[in-house]
């Protein structure tokens, strides 16, 4: 997995379509500055560094810079929260008008929120939702569904009594406690046989490598992983079952169930390939458009409200901001292919360093 920083997103925003009247429409105070994009420097914080991260960084400041908006360089915390916190009033001191955001963690990032509201600047978090704090709009998947879809994928495919490796996401992070209060949750209610191994990754695929190895020297019958991230550990998972003589693909005997989130170019791969039996893919390419369509308009003093929109997704309010929660495919031999899925996309081929 490259952890460099991405270069070449031309074709993300080419490819993007940025749909004013998503929702909302009462006029509000919008934030400092004229108004004109040349003269409205926006700017994005990244959390820590993996590819999927990066492609959100990078496409978010092309896209400013494709509708003539000014920038400020973007900042990467590199998992230090106080450092995001750092880098978010930091850019705001600069002259920032307004700010597309990743969270690294939900209650840690609240100060840079507040500082923010303070300041009448604009937030809009992609991805991750701040655990408070006022924000224009979050964009982001439904992870507690993401997780049900998940189980949905791995109770079919296991034995009612079998073992399956849950590797989770960091509690600290929302994504992390969604996927996985959705997928513990639904098996469960609907699979309550099969044995749950938790291992806690704080998103670190060595973590994850030492827990699949305990998982499978302890048990003699793991017959599935649920991978929160495979942007961020599928390499690490084929490594370590490789190693232990576990990687036998779909269909032949002693098979272990793979079922991911994200569907990285690395996993459609794994699909075609036979390792990964499904993936319930992120929406990543509108995290962007929409992120950045949000905070223009919010910058213009345009305000949200609760409703279907125009996109196919419905916006809620959720602890006390409002959430645009994204539809999520479920990705299986069946739909590979699909050339709308993120991962099939040439801009995240090259992220990822592969080829289909």
């Amino acid at each position: 997995m490259r952890t460099s920083p991405i270069t070449g997103l031309a074709l993300l925003g080419a490819g993007a379509l940025l749909l004013a009247g998503c929702a909302g429409g009462a006029s509000g105070d919008a934030g400092s500055g004229s108004g004109e994009p040349a003269d409205t420097p926006l700017s994005y914080s990244q959390p820590h560094t993996d590819p999927f991260q990066n492609a959100e960084n990078v496409g978010s400041m092309e896209r400013f810079a494709e509708l003539g908006y000014a920038t400020i360089p973007a900042t990467n915390a590199d998992r230090d929260a106080a450092q995001q916190i750092t880098d978010i009033q930091t850019l705001i001191n600069k002259g920032a008008k307004g700010l597309v955001i990743s969270v690294g963690d939900a209650d840690a990032i609240v100060p840079a929120i507040e500082y923010a509201n303070d300041s009448s600047v604009p937030i809009v978090a992609i991805d991750e939702a701040p655990a408070s704090g006022k924000i224009a709009m979050i964009v982001r998947a439904d992870n507690v569904q993401m997780g049900e879809l998940a189980c949905e994928e791995m109770g079919k495919r296991v034995a009612a009594d079998a073992v399956v490796v849950t590797l989770d996401g960091d509690p600290v992070t929302s994504n992390g406690r969604d996927r996985t209060n959705g997928f513990n949750d639904c098996m469960a209610s609907k699979y309550p046989g099969v044995k749950l191994v938790n291992v806690a990754t704080e998103w670190d695929p060595a973590k994850a490598a030492s827990g699949i190895e305990t998982a499978l020297n302890q048990y003699g019958n793991v017959a599935g992983i649920y991978n929160q991230s495979d942007a961020t550990f599928f390499p690490t998972i084929l490594d370590t079952l490789k190693s232990a003589g576990k990687l036998v693909p779909a269909g032949q005997t002693g098979h272990i169930v793979q079922v991911s989130v994200d569907a990285s170019p690395m996993a459609m791969n794994a699909i075609r390939d036979g390792w990964l039996d499904a993936a319930v893919a992120q929406p990543m390419t509108d995290y962007i458009d929409y992120g950045v369509d949000y905070l223009t308009r919010a910058i213009k003093g345009e305000s949200f409200q609760p409703g279907a929109t125009d996109h196919g997704s419905t916006i809620e309010e959720r602890n006390g901001n409002l959430v645009d929660l994204l539809p999520t495919p479920v990705v299986t031999k069946d739909n590979v292919e699909d050339p709308e899925l993120w991962g099939n996309k040439q801009f995240a081929l090259d992220a990822f360093g592969v080829s289909k």
